[in-house]
């Protein structure tokens, strides 16, 4: 009997979760989303959860049913008051101590990157520290967000290639044991780098014994 190859393997979807609040209004009015299902569309090993969020309760809940190992991406999308995320337009703070306590209800290996799609989230004079600290919340491997108050439009556009080409890029690199975050981080850096640094973006590659802030210095 002839024999047939085996079909080839179909790629696990890498999981992105999207946290967003309500911007305006009380009312779910999803903003981010359908950028990202657009790119989940045209790439297909994207596979996406949102939820919209108006409290530190909401997180900590969400962020509590991210099955252990997961290696998500987790994407929080809401306007901020320096150390405030404000998910309904002032009407509601989630203060970083707050946050950092519902990160700790993640479970092990549960989120493996971890960007803020808020404007000034990041203080510019103290970005180690709390990137760090957030990576230390989470278990995340990455963490990044913006110094500046941002522009919708560009802020997605980066906000879109941290997904479709940073994390997707090393989530998929199953051939290696431990594909290199930093030299990947280094590259799409130097590729976006205009826009990054127009915008205030910053990343912390924030593996154990050799974390690596990106860009190093904000200005050249």
């Amino acid at each position: 009997m002839k024999r047939h190859p085996a079909p080839p393997r179909r790629r696990r979807r890498a999981p992105c979760y999207i946290f967003e609040g309500s911007w305006w209004g009380p009312r779910e009015t999803p903003q981010v989303l359908p950028f990202l299902q657009a790119l989940e569309s045209l790439d297909g090993g994207l596979s996406l959860s949102h939820r919209t969020f108006r409290s530190g309760e909401d997180l900590k809940f969400w962020f509590g049913r991210i099955p252990k190992g997961e290696r998500a991406f987790v994407y929080i999308a809401s306007h901020a008051d320096g150390d405030d995320l404000q998910p309904v337009d002032g009407r509601s703070r989630i203060t970083r101590d707050e946050l950092v306590g519902a990160l700790g209800a993640t479970k092990a290996g549960a989120v493996e990157f971890l960007h803020f799609g808020a404007c000034e989230f990041i203080d510019p004079a103290n970005r180690r520290t709390q990137l760090a600290e957030l990576a230390d919340a989470s278990g995340a491997l990455w963490v990044s967000g913006y110094v500046k108050i941002v522009d919708w439009l560009p802020s997605m556009l980066l906000d879109l290639a941290v997904v479709g080409e940073l994390y997707l890029s090393f989530y998929h690199a199953t051939n290696q044991r431990r594909p290199q975050l930093r030299a990947r981080a280094e590259r799409f850096f130097k590729t976006y780098e205009q826009l990054a640094r127009d915008l205030g973006f910053s990343g912390l590659s924030a593996l154990v014994g050799g974390r690596t802030l990106i860009p190093a210095r904000l200005n050249r």
